[in-house]
This record gives structure tokens, C-alpha cells and sequence, in this order.
């Protein structure tokens, strides 16, 4: 809800400063829909750091006014709903949109993940990293989970000639307890579920990797600096060995 918040606010400062140029100078609609368009996406550049979320709001003034004046069909608003729901389900019920894994942090994953372990890379997109994980370690048993319809599809077209458990279902409803290694690139708004999740339900020895995410309150043991353009790094927990750590002086 804060990031809704947070995204609805952004977008009222920006058409605030769209219409506080407009009463400084005679600017016609065309031109201050784009100004509040710019406002729009310096405002995310400095609010989120993210190119997409950039993009997102960049894109939202003129494209509410294409909505608007452009006498578009009423199915095509039922094809665009149905396709963000497809696409973004995760986003709606644990805010966690599309994320993939670059091949980057790929390569760092790889030698992370112990001989003959037991994988499952929750919220697994189009398979990205299972593809990956299948073609280079066959020792591996691989397993993913994806609730969104589209990717889940995509992944099911790339996985299908190889041995990994491909699952279309809500990843904070999978029982981790099987698995050595637990990979997750979601967001920060799911990491401390996730960690109360691990914690409850990993093995002892078991890791949990997240990629870039991190856990409020809880500093990863290790950490891998992908080397990319977002600065990602892989952040890695052993649930079971930190919470038997003493407590910090």
C-alpha cells in the first residue's frame, strides 16, 4: 500500500508542477502533459532508481490522454487488463512484478549452489534460470514456481525437454523444507515473509539466495557483487545456523 501511495503522490507533484509552469507561461495541453510526463520520471528517477519504474511513470500522463481523446475500442482495454493480469500476478498479491535474472548473475549463482543439491527458484519468471541451471550443472534437481500465466507458459515452452519440476501456483505456498538451495528475485516488499518462511520451513544447511533483495533486520552472511549496470549482488543466508547465532552483545 506505501508504494501505491508513494507512485499516486509522485504523479499528483508532478502534474502540480506541470500546472504551476502552465500559470507562468501560455503552454498548450500537448505541451503540458509532457512537461508533467518529464516531471514524472525525474521524480522516479530520484524516488526509485529503477529504469522500468522511470519508464512507468514517464509513460503515465500521455498515456492516460491517449486513453482519453483517443476514441479507442472498449475491447482493447478488456485485452490490456487481461494482460497485465497475466503478466503481473504476482505483483497484485505479493507486489513482486517481473523480475529476470541477466546472465551476469547467472554466472555467479552457478559455483554458489552445492554438488547434487536440490533447487527451487521461487517466482521463477519465464524459467531463466532453470534453463541455465539444467544445461550447465545436470547434477542439480530443479524445481520452479511462477503464479502469472504468461511467464509460467513461456517457461513451461523452454523447460519441456528437461527434467525440472515446473509448477504454476503461489510461491509462499510451496514447502521449502525439501530444498538445499532456495533462489528468489522478487522485491522488497515479500523479503521478510520470505525470511519468517526459511526460517520455519529450510533444512539445516539449507541456503536461501536472493538476488539483490535484501531482508530488513537481517544482514546477509555472504555477499557476490554481480558486476552489471544495476549493481546487483547476491545476497546469501544459511536461515537455520543464523538463528542459532548468540545474540550481539
Amino acid at each position: 500500500m506505501i508504494a501505491v501511495v508513494r507512485t499516486a503522490l509522485l504523479q499528483c507533484i508532478a502534474f502540480g508542477v506541470a500546472l504551476a509552469v502552465q500559470s507562468l507561461l501560455p503552454l498548450s495541453t500537448a505541451i503540458l502533459i509532457w512537461a508533467a510526463s518529464l516531471t514524472a520520471g525525474a521524480l522516479a528517477a530520484v524516488c526509485f532508481r529503477r529504469w522500468w519504474m522511470v519508464l512507468l511513470h514517464a509513460s503515465m500522463p500521455p498515456m492516460c490522454m491517449l486513453a482519453l481523446v483517443g476514441d479507442m475500442p472498449p475491447w482493447l482495454w478488456l485485452v490490456a487488463a487481461v494482460l497485465t493480469w497475466a503478466i503481473g500476478a504476482g505483483a497484485f498479491r505479493h507486489q513482486v512484478p517481473l523480475f529476470l535474472s541477466n546472465r551476469q548473475a547467472l554466472r555467479q549463482l552457478e559455483p554458489l549452489i552445492p554438488e547434487g543439491a536440490h533447487v527451487l527458484d521461487l517466482g521463477a519468471g519465464t524459467g531463466t534460470v532453470l534453463a541455465w541451471l539444467a544445461r550447465r550443472r545436470p547434477d542439480l534437481t530443479l524445481a520452479g514456481v511462477e503464479m502469472a500465466w504468461l511467464p509460467w507458459c513461456i517457461g513451461w515452452l523452454r523447460l519441456r525437454r528437461h527434467a525440472v519440476v515446473w509448477r504454476r501456483a503461489d510461491a509462499f505456498a510451496i514447502d521449502l523444507s525439501a530444498y538445499d538451495v532456495v533462489y528468489a528475485y522478487l522485491s522488497p516488499a515479500p523479503m521478510s515473509a520470505l525470511w519468517r518462511k526459511a526460517c520455519a520451513e529450510m533444512a539445516d544447511g539449507a541456503v536461501l539466495i536472493s538476488n539483490s533483495f535484501g531482508i530488513e533486520g537481517v544482514p546477509p552472511q555472504k555477499q557476490y557483487p554481480v558486476g552489471d549496470w544495476k549493481q546487483s549482488e547476491l545476497l546469501v543466508w544459511h536461515p537455520k545456523s543464523h538463528l542459532q547465532q548468540p545474540p550481539r552483545p
